[in-house]
This record gives structure tokens, C-alpha cells and sequence, in this order.
């Protein structure tokens, strides 16, 4: 495992990952993404507050797009009985 260093929100964080250091670093510009987005839609926020915040944005996004992979791959298979059945 390798460690590499990803900047989040002005603090550095060193990751021990077997994931490319170039994959990480988007993963850490995401998560600095959304927690300034966070911080210039609600300004009272503390810094754990946003955190959160960005953290749960994240999760939504994640199962949103999970559910469409689901539904995706339901319509595929449906696709492919269909073609199936066409060739006989």
C-alpha cells in the first residue's frame, strides 16, 4: 500500500490507499468541491457542519447513481432477452 498526500478544505491528509494517487486526489477535489459549495450556500456553518453536509451530498449522489445503475442494468437484460428472442 502506498500513501499519498490530498489536500481537503486547507488541510492536508495523508491516505494509505492501493488506489491511484491520481483517482485519490479526485476524490479530495470533490469533497473540497462540495464543501465550498457548501460554505457559500450557508455561511453560519462551522467547518463540521460542512463536512457533514458534504458527506451526506455525497452519499445522495452515490445511491441516486447506484439506483440508476440498477434501472439500467434492468432495461439492459430486458434488451438483451429481447434480441435474444428475436434470433430464435
Amino acid at each position: 500500500m502506498k500513501v499519498s498526500e490530498v489536500s481537503i478544505y486547507g488541510n492536508k491528509y495523508r491516505i494509505r490507499s492501493e488506489l491511484d494517487e491520481g483517482f485519490l486526489k479526485e476524490a479530495a477535489k470533490l469533497v473540497e468541491d462540495g464543501m465550498r459549495d457548501i460554505e457559500k450556500n450557508y455561511k453560519i456553518l462551522t467547518t463540521s457542519k460542512i463536512a457533514i453536509m458534504a458527506a451526506f451530498n455525497l452519499a445522495a449522489e452515490y445511491l441516486k447513481l447506484k439506483k440508476e445503475v440498477v434501472f439500467l442494468e434492468t432495461k439492459l437484460d430486458e434488451i438483451e432477452k429481447k434480441i435474444s428472442f428475436a434470433e430464435g
